[in-house]
């Protein structure tokens, strides 16, 4: 019997010995073809990209469908029913058929106004202010120059500054033939791929609305049978949690930002702050991400705005503080409020890591992303300080 066990004990150790060998040789494998893999990996998420696309315009327009399907049920679906489509049993079907109709035709019709009255407006004031950059540039040398004339170093260190920068944007504004050709031969060939994957993620988009209560089942149902039923609760939560944290911080933040830059444009305009399109613009899309958002959007405007007219740069951040000041302290909470759970000093935390890591994408997507990591480790450290207090 000892015999055997001991036979039993050896057997036990060389396998043990085996298996750490396999996975340190498989370590090993792995980080000598790490370049390999990434490649690997790039090349299938950017074959699945489709998918992705769909899948975050399934769960953009989600919420409107969802609002609009409950109200074709509560108010129009019997009388529809009855008087067009007796035959036909399943009236969530019809009414989930009606609200992706009416939801992307709307949003396909934002799009199509966006494109014809905006996009055009956008690039001749970006094409007015990439042509007169230079003579902005004179401007302001020619009144350095004008307040610096009494010391001569200083006129010559400006003398030098003037032709770096003249020399920088006239590589910009009239760069090579050669370079012309690349790049709108990669601009034309991206764009297509881009116009491509797009209209394949709106039709994947479609079929993930509208079997989106199949999908969510089967997930469930797999979730349920490879997981133990504390982690399978857990898991569950978590998604919850994670599908509330998205779903409401992140559209009320888009919801925000376009509004934010709606009057922005509006205010600016009033007040005849040049370029208040390309402007506008910019503070709406950098008003996505908290507290360094308004910022990160009125710092390179304003700058610009200098280089124009001192008085309206003054005056354009004068506006955007008083904006800003409404949009923190009226429309943020109203729309907003407190979604994501943790504090200021988290915020800021989860901001600055995330941006440092992914950049501007991190910061847009580092506050709903840490504020579910938070809530996760929250609730384990609450569970365990709970067993230790029964114990």
């Amino acid at each position: 019997m000892k015999e055997k066990f001991k036979h039993n004990d050896y057997v036990n150790w060389g396998l043990t010995l085996f298996g750490v060998i396999a996975a340190a040789i498989l370590l090993v494998f792995l980080l000598l073809k790490m370049e390999t893999i990434f490649e690997i990996v790039a090349y299938i998420l950017s074959t699945l990209t489709p998918i992705f696309i769909g899948i975050l315009f399934a769960y953009l327009l989600n919420p409107l469908v969802k609002l609009i399907e409950k109200y074709i049920t509560s108010k129009t679906t019997d009388y529809i029913a009855n008087k067009f489509i007796k035959k036909m049993k399943n009236k969530k079907k019809i009414s989930r058929i009606a609200a992706i109709f009416m939801t992307y035709l709307l949003a396909f019709l934002i799009i199509v106004l966006f494109i014809e009255f905006v996009v055009p407006s956008l690039f001749d004031s970006l094409n007015v202010m990439l042509t007169n950059i230079p003579m902005y540039v004179n401007n302001i040398y020619d009144y350095l120059k004008d307040v610096l004339k009494s010391n001569p170093d200083l006129v010559s260190l400006v003398d030098k500054l003037n032709t770096n920068i003249t020399d920088f944007t006239g590589s910009i504004m009239i760069p090579s033939m050669d370079t012309i050709m690349t790049n709108l031969t990669l601009g034309i060939s991206t764009f297509i791929k881009w116009i491509v994957n797009i209209l394949i993620g709106l039709i994947v988009s479609v079929y993930l609305i509208y079997d989106k209560d199949s999908f969510v089942n089967g997930v469930k149902t797999v979730l349920k049978v490879t997981l133990p039923d504390k982690i399978y609760e857990t898991t569950m939560t978590t998604l919850g949690f994670t599908d509330k944290i998205f779903g409401g911080f992140m559209i009320a933040k888009i919801i925000d930002s376009i509004i934010v830059g709606i009057l922005t444009f509006i205010i600016i305009s009033i007040f005849k702050i040049p370029y208040a399109l390309i402007i506008s613009v910019i503070v709406g899309v950098t008003n996505i991400i908290p507290y360094f958002g308004p910022f990160i959007g009125a710092l390179p405007c304003a700058a610009l705005l200098l280089l124009i007219n001192p008085t309206k740069s003054l005056t354009f951040c004068v506006l955007i503080f008083l904006i800003q000041q409404f949009d923190g302290n009226i429309l943020g909470p109203k729309l907003i409020g407190n979604r994501t759970g943790i504090k200021s000093f988290w915020v800021l935390f989860s901001i600055l890591l995330f941006g440092g890591l992914f950049g501007f994408v991190g910061m847009i997507f580092g506050v709903p992303v840490f504020a579910v990591i938070y809530s996760v480790l929250n609730n384990l450290i609450n569970k365990k300080l709970a067993k230790k207090k029964a114990v």
